[in-house]
């Protein structure tokens, strides 16, 4: 096992120094400053999906609505009075008149329009959040059709969409398809955040927007680094140090300033984890936002106070690639759901939780987390039955795995557990099932990468929750959505979703349950055809010093940037604790 070494205070000072200095100028240091999941991808709104960068946009932009800072439940943001129909198929939102971008332009709703096209035009990675709008998923289907034709196609019309504006730049209505009860919550989601056209655009050497051959502005590539990412939310972009440093300055032209409780923020990175532990043990960091793996294990056995576990809204899982071929163009034996289901009854999960995680995880035998949506029950797991297992495979055509190809497994390297479960499943299948599988770990990016562009056969991957209701989960895996990483195409499966974002047939009393019913019996053939082999639900850990507010305890893990403060005389409480609280330094 790894050592946990507390780094002496001037190596540390040494590491810190390179943030705070850097080209001959000194920068005041931060009110708050904490380390985030994992360094930044991407500040471009249609190409997030990691929950860093998810938790970024919550301070630099704001929706139509936004998350409590308490209680996670939307409320009206940019937007306000927010007017909802009888039948809640239409919102009329007025964006509020103090409203404004970070380079004091008013938000209008011309905004929201050009980053809702853009995000279907782009076939962002949550785009198909918007099709709850009428008129949305025919358009996406359109333009889908028109980028495999010629340029002499004509474009799709996204004015056809049912969204009405007026001669008041500040007014907006939305019309959904259907009743949808959460639609406050997707408001509130990045992929329905406005963005600033003008400051996106590419300009020709006189300063004139340069345009494509559709008509659409050109974007400029560099348009999410500072100064030039022109924001609508509490924060400004300051500066972006790659793996070094991302800082937040408050705007000057936030609507809700009063609400800023620091004023300065900064994220830092660091490429080892017990570089960043012994920053935040010496008070140099006020908030890690993941404790991973040993390190999260052995505080958590020690009962550290200030470390904080409490249930995700996740799983992390296997993927299995359901295509017919591989990317190489072989055959692939986990296009036969026999064999996928034989992968999934060979592995004994407790052991992982047990033994690799040690953070009070639960195996998990679904892809919705237990208990995480009021009412809802997920059906049973497939079963642990190595014996099952060899028979299916059998009937697949691979008797004691003979004939079976040395498929690759993918995963992440960052953190040590990928690595630990990904030898553990390796090992499961070669003694249950005779299959030689060949490890294939790579840094983040290139493992996303990878996976996103189903570049794999079999991947390890986590989904978590974006909002309050089943579909966060359910819509993942529906034929055409940009996060179904397996390919997998149910068309039961994408009828029961379908069906359930409906309205309820005549004489269904209980239209919460019917709703929920639907869900259990879609999640149940996913289960069934076992396009992933889930492992074990979330648990999230947060480790903070005694005087920071701000951080509730949500399941979500998400929190308002903008409500995060700092007692500084508090931030080095844990530099004079006593061995004993302190990891035990153990050996490799």
């Amino acid at each position: 096992m790894r050592r946990l070494l507390i780094i002496p205070i001037g190596l540390l000072l040494l590491l810190l120094g390179a943030i705070y200095f850097s080209g001959g100028t000194t920068d005041s240091k931060a009110d708050f400053i904490f380390v985030n999941r994992g360094d930044i991808k991407t500040l471009d709104l249609s190409k997030m999906s990691y929950m860093q960068d998810i938790r970024m946009a919550y301070g630099l932009w704001e929706g139509l609505y936004t998350p409590d800072p308490v209680t996670i439940d939307p409320i009206p943001g940019c937007a306000f009075p927010i007017e909802i129909s009888e039948d809640r198929k239409t919102y009329t939102f007025h964006i509020r008149p103090e409203a404004r971008w970070t380079n004091g332009d008013p938000v209008v709703a011309a905004d929201f329009l050009f980053a809702w096209k853009r995000a279907c035009d782009s076939q962002a990675e949550y785009c198909e959040l918007l099709n709850y709008i009428d008129g949305v998923e025919a358009y996406q289907d359109s333009f889908r059709e028109f980028q495999k034709k010629s340029n002499s196609a004509p474009k799709p019309d996204f004015s056809k969409v049912k969204i009405e504006t007026s001669s008041d730049p500040k007014f907006l209505r939305v019309h959904l398809k259907n009743p949808t009860t959460y639609f406050p919550d997707l408001c509130a989601f990045p992929t329905f955040f406005p963005l600033h056209a003008q400051s996106m655009a590419q300009r020709d050497d006189k300063g004139n927007i340069l345009y494509e051959k559709n008509g659409d502005i050109k974007i400029d590539p560099s348009f999410t680094k500072p100064p030039k990412l022109v924001s609508n939310g509490p924060y400004r972009l300051h500066q972006w140090d790659f793996k070094t440093r991302l800082r937040l300055v408050a705007s000057d032209h936030y609507w809700n300033k009063q609400a800023v409780q620091s004023r300065v923020l900064d994220m830092l990175t660091f490429d080892d984890q017990q570089n960043a532990f012994t920053a935040y043990e010496n008070g140099a960091v006020d908030w890690l936002a993941e404790v991973q793996d040993d390190f999260a294990a052995e505080l958590y056995a020690l009962k550290r106070t200030d470390l904080k576990v409490f249930p995700g809204f996740g799983t992390y899982f296997y993927s299995f690639m359901c295509r017919e071929k591989l990317p190489d163009g072989s055959s692939n034996p986990l296009h036969d759901v026999r064999v996928r289901k034989a992968l999934s009854m060979s592995v004994k999960k407790d052991y992982i939780v047990d033994y690799i995680t040690r953070m009070g995880e639960k195996p998990a035998g679904s892809f919705i987390p237990q208990g995480v949506f009021p009412g809802y029950a997920s059906p049973d797991g497939l079963p642990y039955d190595v014996a099952k297992a060899k028979a299916l495979l059998a009937d697949a055509g691979y008797p004691d795995g003979q004939g079976f190809p040395r498929l690759k497994i993918n995963f992440n390297t960052e953190l040590p557990r990928h690595k630990d479960i990904a030898v553990y499943m390796q090992r499961q299948w070669k003694e249950s099932l005779n299959i030689d599988m060949v490890l294939d770990g790579k840094e983040v990016k290139s493992f996303g990468d990878q996976l996103s562009k189903k570049n794999y056969a079999v991947s390890r991957a986590s989904w978590y929750g974006d909002y309050n209701d089943p579909t966060t989960f359910t819509d993942k895996y529906l034929p055409e959505n940009g996060n179904n990483d397996s390919d997998w195409r149910n068309a039961k499966y994408a009828a029961l979703c379908e069906q359930a974002n409906g309205l309820p047939p005549p004489g269904v009393t209980d239209a919460v349950k019917w709703r929920l019913d639907l869900f259990h019996q879609a999640e149940k053939i996913m289960i069934e055809e076992a396009p992933i082999l889930p492992l074990f639900s979330y648990m999230n850990t947060y480790l903070f010093h005694e005087g920071v507010t701000g951080l509730p305890l949500s399941s979500r893990q998400m929190m308002m940037l903008h409500a995060l403060k700092s007692d500084h005389n508090k931030r080095k409480s844990n530099v004079s604790k006593p061995a004993s609280t302190l990891p035990t330094v153990k050996s490799n």
